[in-house]
């Protein structure tokens, strides 16, 4: 699935802007990045189409 249409379906089961919906993914992200190891991490994200590296917390 795209990045655009996640964060619809996001924005549209919050009832929430597209803008809210990139915040709160942005902040789901960063929250698993500090509760698994960086390998786990890696493995997960390495397999999202390249456009969600955009969501995703800087080292």
């Amino acid at each position: 699935m795209g990045l655009e249409e996640f964060l619809r379906r996001v924005a549209e089961r919050e009832g929430v802007s597209l803008d809210q919906a990139r915040e709160h993914a942005a902040a789901v992200f960063a929250t698993l990045r500090e509760a698994i190891t960086d390998k786990e991490f890696f493995d997960i994200t390495v397999q999202l189409p390249d456009e969600y590296w955009a969501l995703l917390p800087r080292p």
